[in-house]
């Protein structure tokens, strides 16, 4: 059973890139790599914390083939039912697969799953973000407002409430998923109150639960009526971009390939912060791929260890720990916190 983020965690699915050396693309090799490299690392820092991990399968190197490293986008675990969904991003449709095995472990779970929609390629749009003037690349949803679509990262556990963030069709420009997704998914989750935070994307990018009563986040308005009685950390950005990401941006490989062709699998790393992106291993204990000190020394101020988790190329894939795992089980019951 799995009815929160903070309670002591027992089994995690941990994600991976393609095989190594299935990628013969001078540069992204490297990264892909050196990605598995720090997911095994990740995968051996939960397992010495006595947390049961779990591999998807590796796939050989294909743009067609989305890999399975952010398992939280496309597969969620909610009391004692599993369910996968799908998005916009085409490529996505045949990453499902690479969980069959996952499947099998969890026979006792209610395997629920979202049908597979008419979507034979991804579709992106530009648009200029209001508060930076930047131009920024989002999938296609209002092509798609009939479709069953919904990514599980919008979504969080709190107990007897799932908290989430709004589809496209409320927030255009950051929204994963439409209206008919949503409520498919309180269709399939009736024993859940849920409760909408007033913007669209992953939820994980934008608010972190890590005890009863205490949150994270960046930015104040983020922050649900129903949670406005939790202490709430507001975490700053100060850190720039690596030089080496900077670098690899300015390479062949990234402009003429990753730009070209896989610009889904990247998002807007300038904008994300990853000090939020963490994952509770009990209302004690964080991991996280954020570096600010200052962000830390707030936390550890509650009483929280946090341990730090080296992902080199996470502005690259511009995901976090919680991006890259699924909680599958968590200890406890079902409570109300709100």
């Amino acid at each position: 059973m799995i009815n929160s983020e903070f309670q002591p965690l027992k089994e995690m699915i941990v994600g991976t890139s393609y095989l190594n050396h299935t990628c013969m693309i001078e540069g992204l090799d490297q990264v892909i790599e050196e990605t598995n490299e720090d997911c095994r690392t990740l995968a051996d820092i939960l397992t010495e914390l006595g947390v049961k991990v779990l591999r998807p399968k590796q796939k050989a190197f294909n743009k067609e083939v989305h890999h399975p490293i952010m398992p939280r986008d496309v597969f969620g675990f909610y009391g004692n039912k599993m369910i996968q969904t799908y998005g916009a991003i085409h490529s996505r449709q045949e990453e499902l697969i690479c969980y069959d095995e996952i499947l099998n472990a969890y026979k006792d779970k209610i395997f629920i799953k979202m049908g597979r929609p008419d979507i034979n390629e991804t579709e992106e749009t530009e648009y200029t973000e209001a508060h930076s003037n930047k131009i920024k690349v989002q999938q296609r949803y209002d092509k798609y407002k009939d479709l069953c679509l919904w990514e599980t990262a919008n979504m969080i556990k709190c107990g007897e409430h799932i908290l989430h963030t709004q589809s496209a069709d409320k927030d255009p420009t950051h929204g994963k998923g439409t209206e008919v997704g949503l409520q498919f998914m309180k269709e399939m989750l009736p024993e859940f109150e849920f409760i909408e935070l007033p913007a669209g994307g992953h939820i994980d990018g934008k608010l972190a639960l890590l005890r009863p009563g205490l949150l994270l986040t960046w930015r104040k308005e983020f922050i649900p009526d129903a949670l406005k009685n939790w202490d709430a950390i507001i975490v700053k950005d100060k850190a720039l971009l690596p030089s080496d990401f900077k670098k690899a941006r300015k390479q062949r490989f990234y402009k003429d390939y990753v730009l070209k062709y896989l610009s889904d699998w990247t998002g807007y790393c300038e904008e994300t912060y990853f000090d939020v992106n963490c994952i509770s291993v009990n209302e004690d204990t964080i991991v996280t791929a954020g570096s600010e000190k200052e962000n830390i020394k707030q936390i550890e101020k509650h009483g929280i260890n946090v341990i730090r988790w080296k992902h080199r190329h996470r502005y690259f894939w511009d995901g976090g720990v919680h991006c890259f795992t699924q909680d599958t089980v968590r200890n406890g019951s079902r409570e109300r916190y709100l």
